[in-house]
């Protein structure tokens, strides 16, 4: 039986699975096997969210973990904080380098011009 830490971050991944099916991602899903090496949701081509439930800080961890697992594709870290329910979902934290974000924000620029 996993931990209430372990099942914490089980709900995380579904709840942002669930949040990026409402956004057109219709295949995003946590991974089968869960609390297994790579990546924590998955269907989501060209993104690897790297999902964090957690009290402690540690970005540079967090993205060098998301980097690992990402391939080819864009890391990013999705964080719940603690005191952030399902409510709060639109408030959890999203942590990307700043090449990642550039690039992002340059594919917005040209689709709004």
């Amino acid at each position: 039986m996993a931990s209430a830490r372990g099942r914490r971050g089980f709900n995380t991944e579904d709840q942002l699975a669930a949040w990026y099916q409402s956004y057109g991602w219709d295949n995003a899903r946590p991974p089968e096997r869960r609390g297994q090496p790579g990546r924590d949701i998955l269907g989501m081509p060209g993104l690897a969210p790297e999902v964090k439930a957690r009290a402690n800080f540690d970005p540079l961890a967090w993205t060098r973990q998301a980097s690992k697992n990402a391939g080819d594709d864009m890391p990013m870290v999705v964080l719940r904080a603690n005191g952030q329910g399902e409510a709060q979902i639109a408030e959890w934290l999203v942590i990307r380098q700043l090449g990642h974000d550039t690039h992002l924000l340059g594919l917005a620029k040209q689709w709004l011009e």
